[in-house]
């Protein structure tokens, strides 16, 4: 679980040249296909993002000296610069460019940029937790192993599924600490808050995302202001860029036709207790969803509201961890009708949940790539969380990432392992979850 204390920025232990960025990034996704026909320089990166209302950013970054241009339905559109570079955290440029509304084609030079759908998509791909852990106090993850880290393989099988949007749900930077000496899984790893440890997590593995569909991003608690935070405004946030970090921004929807995401910033909210600072920030943010939200929506936020998890055992029983209490406080346990799923990561396992009451499902998929939680043995189905009790439960403790279909009444979902094969099927109708393995 994302829950690490917080840490101050710092550089990495190895400063690289410019030129030597490309070398480190490709080596780190040599076992990835898309590198041979990665952009000619390895430190330029280039994907469309996903803004409030729905507007297409394409966003940047590079080496260059100054941004390119985008062709735009056969116009050649100058980008801005969103942020200059920053020596020697930030040595590069990142662009950004908001896509003219109905826009039916952008390029940057020979690379094709993808656009959002121009009606309600037809599949929507998830993920999450998708960096490599490499934290003091736990176990270094084989960040050169793509069997031990798969984010690269995750990516190139959600790629393979043609989805018209990529959501994903936070926490993309896990290389906090050094990779201890001698350990030949994670050896050479950049690691701190800065560009090369960002583009090792993050942008070289998810390169075939970028080619694939828009992306919408959800910030995790590893993009908080004493973490990440730096990294997540300058490269990430769909909001304008003013070098400041806050810990809260306000919560936005992306309108995808008839269809909603719900984004909404949870990387601070307290996993363990209710404080009254807190709840008396997000109490107007959930007012603010529920005027936002229109009567087809899925609502993402990194931490889930409703969650179990392994936390230990005692007297030979397992001992669980359930939901978030500022997020349940905050909202009353309620999210707006118009919500069909509850969209989260946070907890590194697949965990499906649907309730007695009259209460979308709550979908934790934070199985991209990082280090995963320990299964949990305990049947879900008949306990309480949050006011209400669980009906049906799914728990999957593999990578993986999922996809969601809308059909004319809900939702039609599917979970998938790292190589792209379906382990399951579900359909979702107001609250109601049915699940069953994929005939083969």
């Amino acid at each position: 679980m994302g829950m690490g204390l917080g840490s101050t920025n710092r550089t990495t232990a190895h400063a690289v040249a410019r030129g030597a960025l490309a070398a480190v990034a490709c080596a780190s996704a040599s076992w990835l296909a898309a590198c041979s026909d990665a952009p000619a320089s390895l430190t330029e990166r280039a994907w469309v993002e996903l803004g409030p209302g729905g507007e297409a950013i394409a966003r940047v970054i590079t080496s260059a000296d100054s941004c390119p241009s985008i062709e735009v339905d056969g116009r050649a559109l100058a980008m801005s610069v969103r942020a200059e570079p920053d020596p020697p955290l930030f040595p590069v440029l990142t662009c950004e460019l908001t896509l003219p509304a109905g826009a039916r084609a952008a390029a940057l030079g020979p690379r094709p940029l993808p656009l959002p759908p121009s009606g309600e998509p037809a599949r929507v791909a998830v993920v999450g937790d998708t960096g490599c852990r490499l934290e003091t106090g736990d176990p270094p993850q084989s960040c050169n192993d793509p069997v031990a880290w798969p984010f690269a393989r995750v990516a190139t099988a959600i790629a393979d599924l043609a989805p018209d949007v990529i959501l994903h749900v936070g926490d993309y930077l896990y290389r906090e600490s050094p990779c201890p000496e001698g350990d030949g899984g994670c050896a050479g790893s950049p690691f701190g808050y800065d560009w090369e440890t960002i583009d090792a997590d993050f942008f070289a593995p998810a390169e075939p995302l970028f080619r694939a569909a828009p992306l919408a991003l959800t910030r995790g608690n590893h993009e908080s202001c004493s973490r990440a935070g730096a990294v997540w405004f300058r490269f990430l946030d769909p909001r304008p860029y003013d070098g400041a970090c806050v810990d809260y921004t306000e919560p936005y929807a992306i309108e995808l036709g008839s269809l909603q995401l719900l984004m909404f910033d949870s990387s601070a909210a307290n996993d363990r207790s209710v404080a009254p600072a807190q709840l008396a920030l997000y109490r107007p943010q959930f007012d603010q969803v529920a005027r936002l939200a229109g009567p087809r929506a899925l609502f993402a936020t990194h931490r889930p509201m409703w969650v179990f998890g392994h936390a230990g055992e005692q007297d030979g029983m397992e001992v669980l961890f359930t939901g978030n209490p500022t997020l349940e406080a905050a909202s009353e346990n309620q999210l707006p009708a118009g919500v069909e799923i509850a969209l989260s990561g946070h907890v590194h396992l697949q965990e499906l949940l649907a309730f007695d009451a009259a209460r979308s499902p709550q979908f934790v998929i934070g199985n991209g790539g990082t280090s995963l939680d320990p299964p949990i043995q305990t049947p879900l189905a008949g306990l309480e969380i949050g006011g209400a009790v669980v009906a049906d439960a799914f728990v999957r403790d593999d990578f993986g990432f999922a996809t969601l279909e809308p059909k004319d009444v809900g939702w039609r979902a599917t979970m998938y392992d790292v190589a792209g094969g379906a382990v399951l099927g579900c359909d979702v109708a107001g609250s109601v979850l049915t699940c069953a393995p994929p005939a083969r």
